[in-house]
């Protein structure tokens, strides 16, 4: 597969995104804030990133193939990537594999993804789902999933460390 990124971004990435919370009642207990994770524009460090992090934990082997200079002077990058062939997987199934290779499922607080943490590799996977991963000769293959090197302040919402604290 040829892969394209498109201007201005270069994939996306999850982040933490504070909304204001509406209180009709002007209920004081209410907090003003409330904090979700969404996906943001990537930069091409972490773009780029991500690739070099699914080669070293999934064995996948994706590659740099161009950077291409558009003229109006954005910039995109091409990857190429293998063809994955196969049937996708179920929930279940993903969840098994994350686990099986040091995964912990991580709880999403805004209870809208499915999160796995690499303690080893310091590697968040999140959009681990049927569409990204596929079973081919007894074998599964994420290749879509979203990799990323948590932020502090995603670190602190997701409490990934004990000591991790919200701005």
């Amino acid at each position: 597969m040829v892969k394209l990124t498109k201007p201005p971004g270069f994939g996306l990435t999850p982040a933490v995104v504070r909304h204001p919370v509406v209180n009709l009642r002007n209920d004081p207990d209410l907090p003003t804030h409330r904090h979700v994770i969404e996906f943001a524009w990537a930069t091409p460090i972490e773009y780029l990133t991500r690739w070099a992090d699914a080669n070293a934990v999934f064995g996948d082997s994706v590659h740099l193939a161009a950077v291409v200079q558009w003229p109006d002077e954005s910039v995109s990058f091409v990857i190429t990537q293998p063809q994955y062939h196969g049937y996708p997987a179920t929930t279940p199934e993903i969840g098994d594999y994350f686990k099986r290779f040091g995964w912990q499922p991580i709880r999403d607080p805004g209870g809208q993804h499915e999160i796995f943490y690499h303690y080893g590799y310091g590697v968040m996977a999140i959009d681990a789902l049927p569409r990204n991963c596929y079973f081919h000769r007894s074998e599964l293959l994420p290749f879509d999933v979203i990799l990323c090197r948590p932020t502090p302040e995603m670190e602190a919402f997701l409490k990934l460390y004990p000591d991790s604290v919200m701005p």
